[in-house]
């Protein structure tokens, strides 16, 4: 009995042994950081995430949940590649900031940040687009406009400054009116007298942040306010105030037809130390944007849920907005204007200061994991 007792231990170490061997021998899979700032601009992710493994026959590729809107196992042709933690972070210099702080590896979030950002030595590239557009003007419903046009000419009429709100310095909605207002000869400025010591006949007003416009909207702050989607909408569907017009008609004409406006970024860090969770990940948002364009209840679906944003909110929000997923050269042309606009208004003070767009988007760009990304797909909608 006290053999047979000894060959079931020795069996029965034997097989733990080789298990635990077994398990010691299989390679570990890496944790992937993902920023996202949540409104419909980065819809593509949030269609990638709740399409999951319907994209697997299509695109060899899909986001599984272990914990729904936070944690997913990113599968790339039937192999788990990394796990890919999602991290809400707040807009604007938000995003580029939490990679600089080694928050997050990889973020969706604006051009003109990240690109500030890396001005300034921080250690990022921007990877991909992912969307165009996007940007409006609305007014106070009681305002005697509804055009860019009726607006100028309520500003020159106007005995008093007009003010008008945006959420942040680096917004690219704040760039492209002031550009605007410069080319229409209006002048403005965040204090009612100017440089110059006259009044100014727009002031231009800092409301800290998209969560503060349609309060200040409401309240008779401002007189106006540029912003991004779904804000815009989701303000003039609360009754708030009414759309003037969309940024990217606005003077120089044709200037900011299909401007840039959301990417994915990334560390230098993380493109060295993890190049194929990139890729694979890459190649998920891709997937969402392709299912987007054929499909727009998904999209749909994805921000009502991600978002709150109510559907017939994200119905013309969507419909604003220009999704990418090709860098191709109209969309790296486009980078060099708005680079272009960058330099004019002294938004580099660093390593860019002295620098051409062309010369800037070459160092800021690093197009090798995405069009390797696009090399191995097969886009169902054509784009």
């Amino acid at each position: 009995m006290k053999t047979i007792g000894n060959l079931i231990l020795f069996f029965v170490f034997s097989v733990f042994a080789a298990s635990s061997h077994a398990h010691a021998a299989e390679p570990e899979v890496p944790m992937l950081t993902l920023g996202h700032v949540g409104h419909d601009h980065q819809i593509a992710l949030y269609v990638a995430a709740d399409q999951g493994r319907a994209l697997e026959g299509p695109y060899g590729v899909y986001l599984n949940p272990l914990k729904d809107r936070e944690v997913y196992e990113l599968v790339d042709a039937g192999k788990v590649v990394a796990r890919v933690h999602m991290i809400k972070v707040e807009g604007g210099a938000g995003m580029p900031a939490a990679m600089e702080r080694g928050d997050i590896e990889m973020g969706l979030g604006g051009l003109g940040p990240v690109a500030k950002f890396v001005d300034k030595g921080a250690p990022l590239k921007i990877l991909a687009p992912l969307n165009n557009d996007g940007d409006s003007l609305i007014l106070r419903n009681d305002f005697p406009a509804d055009s860019w046009e009726s607006f100028m000419a309520a500003v020159r009429k106007s005995e008093k400054p007009v003010r008008v709100g945006y959420k942040a310095p680096m917004a690219v909605a704040y760039m492209i009116l002031t550009k605007a207002l410069a080319e229409e000869k209006v002048t403005f400025g965040n204090e009612p007298i100017g440089k110059d010591g006259k009044p100014v006949q727009v002031i231009t007003v800092n409301l800290q942040g998209a969560e503060n416009i349609g309060a200040s909207v409401e309240a008779g702050i401002v007189d106006a306010v540029v912003l991004n989607e779904p804000e815009g909408t989701l303000i003039v569907h609360k009754g708030l105030a009414k759309r003037a017009a969309d940024l990217s008609s606005l003077p120089p004409h044709g200037k900011w037809e299909g401007h840039p406006c959301c990417v994915v970024a990334s560390t230098e860090k993380v493109l060295k130390e993890k190049p194929d969770a990139v890729k694979s990940l890459l190649r998920a948002i891709i997937a969402g944007a392709d299912v987007m364009a054929m499909n727009q209840q998904a999209a749909l679906a994805a921000e009502s849920r991600w978002t709150k944003t109510p559907p017939e909110v994200g119905q013309k929000s969507i419909a604003s907005v220009n999704y990418v997923i090709r860098p191709d050269i109209q969309w790296q042309k486009a980078v060099d204007t708005w680079l272009d606009l960058m330099l004019s208004m002294n938004r580099f003070d660093k390593n860019f200061k002295d620098m051409k767009a062309s010369g800037i988007r070459a160092k800021l760009l690093d197009l090798g994991p995405v069009n390797k990304a696009l090399s191995g797909m097969k886009l169902q909608s054509g784009k």
